[in-house]
């Protein structure tokens, strides 16, 4: 992330230290986004975190309009 996006990543790391299994977000410049998360998935199974799964709440509730 990005010097700028500090506060996200704190949010990020406070959410996998406290082991939130969900952080929903509405950030998708720095958090939910397609470029980022990957490195950030890979960061936290680096530093031994479980698997947390960080998404928008529309993803998480799934989208009525498209069967989900």
């Amino acid at each position: 992330m990005p010097n700028a996006a500090r506060l996200d990543a704190l949010h990020v790391a406070s959410a996998a230290v406290g082991g939130v299994e969900y952080r929903l977000v509405q950030n998708c410049r720095h958090i939910a986004n397609a470029h980022v998360l990957p490195r950030v998935y890979d960061l936290l199974e680096e530093l031994g975190f479980p698997r947390l799964l960080i998404c928008t709440p529309a993803e998480f509730l799934g989208d009525p309009n498209n069967g989900d």
